[in-house]
């Protein structure tokens, strides 16, 4: 074995055969052909590009070589010349390298051809990609294959229309993104939303640092912004002067003078904040001459007098030594706390005496309560403390005569789930007695928020009312009066107030706004009823409507915005008493009076900016009166019809 190529040593014999001749023919004078031969295989070894063809070139290189220097190394054992038969064998032997040459040259010009015709589909199958990609608009997946294609046939015509083809087409899109970015700019302006404005418009500086309309648009922009912040607080001074709070009517007012010094409507609010802060001022002194007088009153013994009095002044200004007052003299009678002396409310009213006081800690109580002795039940606030049971069962709070006198304050009243029956429970309920609600959060019933039948009394001071099923505030049956002061009816799905079926009302700086139906309804026939210094705004039918033959006195009210006109009073002897009330931005009328009713006194009324007639007081108006929904009759024991079922 050859300690170089690793391959058999060839013999004498052997070698000659490989050159096409036997072993005792003359070969010497051929060798430089031989070597010519030799010289064009290693060539073809050279050039070749398949791996196969080249090995087995190399092999065949390898045995030519190896035979001629065998043959020339033992040149010795050649026979003496003989001319006979020499130039045939010269001739065969340089045919059978010539054909192995030829054959090595044909087999790599397969190869290269095979080669060509693959770098050829190759080239195809790259411009077909080329030509998906522009035409999907994927400008760098183009320009990927195009850089494939360039190192096939570099620097051709075909790659540089190409590649410029993708230049076109991103400046193309380029210039799409930034119509879409300058049109959903606009967009966003004109729907006033300048957080999504000012984002896009970095984005659009990104791309063009020098657009023509950056300017303009960040102009608008900050335009925009003042006038919507100016906007807001308008509304917001509004909402604080209906509400009557003074300080926050005074931060608005200083918010909107700081941006918009000229403002026509600066004066008024300017105007309003320091009769507010009077009123305010006001209080604090009326608080102190009350607190005072309870303290006066303070003999250690337990006085509901004294407790009213010191409530009262903490009404008109929260003070912590007047809290502290009030704590101490509360502790003079019998205290049951909730949680602590009882797990649950119903358990201590169960074991309450007559003016004992339950404390109620902070939680969710899931209780229906029926009060029947009088009670003092303070929460913890409302939001804080809250009760509340399912619509469908029953009243949260039902007040029997026998508890009358009862004060429920600081807490949350409302009922879960839906409930559509033809009768519904309450609420709240004042059933005979009278019910104090102080400072309370009444949301969520199926029907009235807060009811009082058969009689009964309520007093309401510092309530709010939202989104019950029926009315705010109802009061129906001969006797039935309730008093509310600083309370709200909000979002009910019919009235916010309503008396009817004798039943009257006593409303005073409240407000009844954006409920279903009217603000106010009062209609007991013969029976006074008085709203004095209300707001009565954005509700879906009237503002305040007086009917039935009832009696009302209205003064100093606001009927602003109310769906289908401002104040109206109709039918057969119904009588109302209106001043100093103004009726301002109501769709349909103003004020609007029966030709068969009656406005005495009538003075001091402002009617402004309504939609239709201001004020019309010989209307001619229809006699159907639609009487409101009843009031459950829970003390008659009558059977709850079921409602509709409604998925859970």
């Amino acid at each position: 074995m050859s300690s170089d190529s690793g391959q058999e040593q060839l013999s004498y014999e052997d070698a000659m055969r490989v050159l096409g001749y036997e072993a005792d023919a003359i070969v010497s004078p051929h060798l430089p052909l031989f070597k010519k031969v030799a010289g064009k295989l290693e060539a073809l070894v050279n050039s070749t590009k398949d791996d196969h063809l080249r090995k087995n070139f190399s092999d065949e290189l390898y045995r030519l070589k190896e035979a001629l220097r065998v043959v020339e190394a033992e040149r010795d054992r050649e026979p003496s010349l003989r001319g006979e038969g020499m130039g045939l064998r010269l001739g065969l032997a340089l045919l059978i390298a010539g054909i192995l040459v030829a054959a090595a040259w044909y087999g790599n010009r397969t190869i290269e051809e095979g080669g060509y015709l693959r770098d050829r589909e190759g080239i195809a199958r790259l411009e077909a990609m080329a030509r998906l990609a522009e035409e999907s608009r994927d400008w760098s997946g183009a320009e990927e294959v195009y850089a494939e294609l360039n190192k096939l046939i570099p620097d051709s015509a075909r790659v540089r229309e190409g590649l410029a083809r993708v230049a076109d087409g991103r400046e193309e899109a380029r210039r799409q993104k930034l119509g879409f970015l300058v049109g959903s700019i606009r967009a966003s302006m004109e729907g006033r939303n300048w957080e999504e404005a000012e984002r896009l418009l970095g984005n659009l500086r990104e791309m063009e640092v020098d657009h023509p309309e950056i300017g303009s648009f960040i102009k608008v922009i900050q335009t925009g912004r003042v006038s919507d912040r100016i906007a807001g607080l308008l509304e917001q001074a509004e909402e604080a002067l209906k509400e009557e709070q003074w300080v926050s009517l005074g931060d608005h007012t200083a918010k909107l003078e700081a941006i918009a010094p000229d403002h026509k409507q600066l004066a008024r609010f300017k105007t309003a904040t320091e009769e507010g802060m009077k009123v305010l001022e006001g209080r604090r002194v009326r608080a102190r001459e009350l607190y005072e007088k309870a303290l006066a009153l303070d003999n250690g013994e337990f006085s509901d007098p004294a407790l009213e009095t010191l409530r009262e002044a903490i009404r008109l200004d929260n003070r912590t030594d007047y809290q502290n007052l009030y704590n101490k003299m509360s502790a003079y009678t019998r205290l049951l706390k909730v949680p602590g002396d009882y797990s649950t409310i119903t358990e201590a009213l169960a074991a309450a005496r007559t003016n004992d006081k339950i404390r109620l800690g902070e939680g969710v109580f899931n209780e229906s309560l029926s009060m029947n002795v009088k009670v003092d039940l303070e929460g913890a606030g409302r939001g804080k403390t809250i009760i509340q049971c399912e619509a469908q069962k029953a009243s949260v709070l039902l007040s029997a005569k026998e508890a009358s006198g009862s004060r429920v304050a600081a807490l949350t009243l409302r009922q879960t789930g839906i409930y559509l029956a033809a009768e519904r429970y309450p609420v709240a309920l004042a059933d005979g007695g009278e019910l104090v609600l102080e400072d309370c959060l009444i949301e969520g019933g199926a029907g009235h928020g807060v009811a009082v039948i058969n009689g009964g009394s309520a007093r309401l001071r510092s309530v709010e009312v939202l989104k019950c099923g029926w009315d705010g505030l109802a009061v129906n049956g001969e006797g039935s009066v309730a008093h509310a002061e600083n309370c709200r009816f909000d979002s009910n799905f019919h009235h916010g107030i309503d008396a009817w079926g004798g039943g009257r009302v006593t409303v005073k700086s409240s407000r009844a706004t954006r409920n279903g139906l009217a603000g106010a309804v009062i209609m007991s026939r013969g029976v006074r009823s008085e709203l004095v210094q209300c707001t009565i705004d954005r509700n879906r039918e009237v503002g305040i409507s007086i009917s039935n033959g009832t009696v009302a006195v209205l003064r100093s009210n606001r009927v602003e915005e109310n769906l289908l006109g401002g104040v109206m009073v109709e039918g057969e002897g119904t009588a109302a008493g209106m001043e100093g009330n103004v009726a301002e931005r109501n769709r349909k009328f103003g004020i609007m009076v029966d030709r068969r009713s009656a406005v005495e006194p009538f003075r001091d009324n402002e009617t402004k900016d309504n939609v239709g007639e201001q004020l019309m007081l010989k209307a001619v108006m229809p006699e159907e009166v639609v009487p409101p929904p009843p009031v459950l009759d829970v003390s008659g024991g009558k059977s709850v019809e079921p409602g509709p079922e409604i998925p859970k």
